[in-house]
């Protein structure tokens, strides 16, 4: 990597230089991290100032160098990629890619973070890695580390490297070495593998059309392929109509005869079906050119859809498609056709939505730092709301007309409601559900897009409660055929009289009926996970529960079938606001109850169901309230059901890794041991780390619900498991991605290297190419066999003895 300099800017510092520093100056260490090779980036100073330096021709990597500089506010001010003899210029105009430098200090801002996703598009943001910056420093500059240290320079404080810096004093271990985990103790033999309980579900969408005579059904096939296959609901004739290494994730019928499939990239195919002839149909697929996003499927004309795009100026394009004509391909998108857009007179607009006509009526639009909804008619659109608060009105749906707007809102009320939002008037003019003390999930829309019933969970169950009598008998019948089990209608013909019905329980893999009404029939359409279907499951009890300030509580326990009280693992939920755990089949859950452990999931303060004041009860009680009421659903557990207290280990995720270290923290020899998922360890780095810290908007959302590192370092400190490691003396085990955007791996990288300093290495799993939820099913496998394992060793073999004293 070079450098080309102004001669009165940045100074380059080669390993083992010892720069002067005049009294105004600083030294900087700046990173790029990037997957693909960059041409150059440009730092100035702030403001649109001149050029302080280039750094020139990037490998894939972290891209790490030193200079010294003059005081002041800085900024990353361009990118230029170059691949396949052509050239991408990227200007920084936002003010989150600025930073301080501070003289007689030796700064860190954080790593550039640069994704190429193509020429005309780069994912980037800044992200807090100070750990690998000191062990550079360390290696390359030692004299200048020693004598400097490193200052994280970003937006919010981070003690760390001076809390590493103390705590390494006297330790010569090499940094390899005190990066290294323990590896996870074999499993054994699983009553039920990690690599079956997390296969990919075989049916991923099916769609019935309009007279419901035909139901569409995507498959993914034990060999990769993906499979759409169209069934006959009168005959049960099944034909495949495609069959390819390409994924397809989700189906829509534009009309009778017309089926749209798209891939996770906005990628359509056109299926065009034609009459049954000896019992098959013609059916032809097509690509539809071009990837984007249907905004409305017209059903006032069939055969045409609206069909939107980013053209070759990365600007949002919208354009009615024919999906008639064509033989070996449709127009869908082409970049050459912008000037026919329907979507004139808009710049920076982000998605559409059309009424009924296909007259475009609404749009989400990004105005400087905000996102906000505009409304009217083309040419005179005008603002009438802004995106991404946290309460406020959440917009879901435009009316058929176009003249109103369906969401959620729980702006002033006591918990989140279904209501009508007027854009003429830039108010909530209607309520259409509301049930004191319970968030409403979402509404179920007929075909011309008016509200019929509303969902939400009561106890852990999906209710769907419909507004009309006949329909809400039709749902009591429903849920009778299906006793204790999660009913869900998810598509209906258009004369409502063919349905397709989602079934579910805590202890029931997901299966598909086809409902017919007319003949009064139900009958299996497919298992969603069939290797599944035929094993046992432990059942869940419900349990009640109070917080240390009375708060009620509500928590779930699944208990496993054994003659001796059981180990218990607690499993708290991510988060932690505005999530919760339901009664549907959880893979996690039911994993871990085959081994024999009982399993505890509680919805504490923060999570979602139960009203605003609940939700709100969560905010700053991270690792505090948020814990006692775990703790107090753990209580009555272990009073009421055959729970062995001796034997208890907490695993989490996310917000749930944290908080099951933070139980270790605060009650210590309690826990056996501790498995953290994608989990903080470190309150104020989630501040300069994370995805959710990328704009003043969320920021200050955070500050408020989370804290504010400027003023409550201490508080997060006391709370972070970085900063109590003495506390943490029982068996660790961290699981990671180190792809993760939300809770960057340098949570557990510190984590990691603080345990060895300790001592007390840490059981450790670190994924490459993995981000916050794991995606890859062989990460999954590894993940979960190396969990049971680790439970095995420190809460015994509880599925073994089970099957034992069975046997006996």
């Amino acid at each position: 990597m070079s450098c080309v300099l102004d001669a009165a800017a940045m100074r380059k510092i080669d390993p083992g230089e010892a720069p002067k520093l005049a009294a105004d100056e600083g030294l900087l260490a700046l990173v790029v991290d990037t997957n693909s090779n960059i041409g150059s980036v440009h730092v100035r100073k702030a403001g649109r100032g001149p050029t302080e330096g280039v750094l020139d021709s990037l490998p894939i990597g972290r891209n790490l160098q030193l200079y010294a500089l003059k005081a002041g506010e800085y900024e990353w001010a361009e990118v230029n990629i170059y691949a396949g003899g052509r050239r991408a210029r990227y200007t920084i105009k936002d003010a989150e890619y600025r930073f301080q430098v501070q003289a007689g200090k030796l700064n860190y801002s954080g790593d550039l973070v640069l994704r190429p996703v193509s020429l005309l598009r780069t994912m980037m943001h800044v992200s807090n890695r100070s750990l690998p910056v000191i062990d550079w420093l360390e290696a390359q500059h030692p004299a200048l580390y020693a004598q400097y240290g490193l200052s994280y320079s970003g937006r919010y404080p981070d003690p760390f490297p001076e809390l590493y810096r103390s705590t390494r004093a006297g330790n010569a271990e090499p940094p390899a070495k005190l990066n290294a985990g323990l590896e996870p103790p074999k499993p054994g033999t699983l009553p039920i593998s990690a690599e079956m309980m997390w296969k990919p579900q075989r049916v991923i969408d099916v769609a019935l059309n309009p007279n419901g005579q035909l139901l569409a059904e995507i498959l993914r096939e034990n060999d990769g392929r993906y499979s759409l296959d169209l069934i006959d609901l009168a005959s049960g004739q099944a034909q495949r109509v495609s069959s390819g290494k390409r994924y397809i994730g989700s189906l829509a019928w534009e009309s009778e005869r017309i089926l749209m499939a798209s891939d996770e990239e906005g990628g359509y195919s056109v299926v065009r079906v034609g009459e049954a002839t000896g019992g098959k149909r013609a059916a032809q697929v097509l690509p539809l050119l071009g990837k984007g996003r249907i905004v409305d499927m017209l059903p006032d004309e069939p055969g045409k859809i609206l069909f939107e795009g980013f053209d070759s100026r990365d600007a949002l394009a919208v354009h009615r498609v024919d999906l008639t004509v064509g033989d070996r391909s449709i127009l869908g998108f082409q970049t050459a056709a912008s000037r026919d857009r329907i979507n004139k007179g808009m710049s920076n607009d982000l998605g559409w939505y059309a009424d009924g006509q296909g007259q475009l009526r609404a749009a989400v639009v990004k105005r400087d730092e905000r996102v906000v909804m505009v409304h009217g008619r083309p040419g005179q659109y005008s603002e009438v709301l802004e995106l991404d608060s946290e309460d406020g009105f959440q917009p879901l749906a435009l009316s058929f007309d176009g003249n109103l707007i369906y969401g959620l809102s729980d702006e002033g009320r006591d918990q989140r409601d279904l209501v009508v939002f007027d854009p003429a008037s830039k108010s909530i003019v209607r309520t259409l559900f509301s049930k004191r003390g319970v968030d409403v999930v979402s509404p179920v829309l007929n075909h011309r897009r008016e509200p019929v019933a509303a969902r939400y969970y009561q106890s852990g169950r999906l209710v769907t409660e419909y507004f009309d009598e006949g329909d809400r008998a039709l749902a009591a019948t429903l849920q009778a055929a299906y006793p204790g089990r999660t009913v869900a209608v998810i598509d209906r013909s258009l004369d409502g009289k063919q349905l397709v019905l989602w079934v579910d329980g805590s202890d029931k893999p997901p299966q598909l009926y086809h409902m017919d009404l007319v003949a009064k029939r139900a009958s299996l359409i497919d298992e969603v996970y069939p290797w599944l279907a035929d094993k046992r499951y432990a059942p869940v009890k419900l349990i009640a529960a109070k917080g240390s300030d009375g708060l009620p509580i509500e928590a779930f326990l699944t208990l496993p079938e054994a003659p001796d009280k059981r180990p218990l693992v607690v499993l708290p939920h991510g988060g932690p606001i505005g999530v919760g755990d339901r009664l549907h089949f959880d893979r996690e859950v039911q994993y871990l109850a085959s081994l024999g452990y009982a399993v505890l999931q509680v919805n504490f303060r923060g999570s979602d169901g139960y009203g605003k004041a609940f939700r709100e009860a969560g905010h700053r009680n991270h690792g505090k309230l948020i814990e006692d009421d775990i703790d107090a659903a753990l209580q009555v557990a272990l009073a009421s059901y055959p729970i062995d207290s001796a034997r208890l280990c907490a695993v989490g995720s996310s917000y749930g890794g944290y908080s099951a270290l933070v139980s270790a923290m605060r009650w210590p020899g309690r826990f056996r041991c501790v498995v953290s998922i994608s989990g903080v360890s470190d309150r104020a780095l989630f501040f300069t780390a994370s995805d959710s810290a990328r704009s003043a908007q969320t920021r200050a959302l955070m500050e408020r619900t989370i804290g504010d590192p400027r003023k409550d370092l201490a508080d997060m400190q006391a709370t972070s498991p970085l900063y109590n490691i003495d506390k943490l003396k029982l068996p660790i085990m961290l699981v990671h991605g180190r792809d993760d955007l939300r809770v960057d791996f340098e949570h557990a990288r510190r984590l990691v290297r603080m345990l060895n300093l300790a001592g007390r290495p840490p059981v450790v799993l670190a994924f490459p190419n993995e981000g916050h939820s794991f995606d890859d099913p062989l990460a999954l496998e590894i993940a979960w066999s190396g969990i049971a394992g680790f439970l095995r060793q420190n809460l015994g073999d509880a599925a073994s003895a089970a099957a034992g004293a069975e046997a006996r």
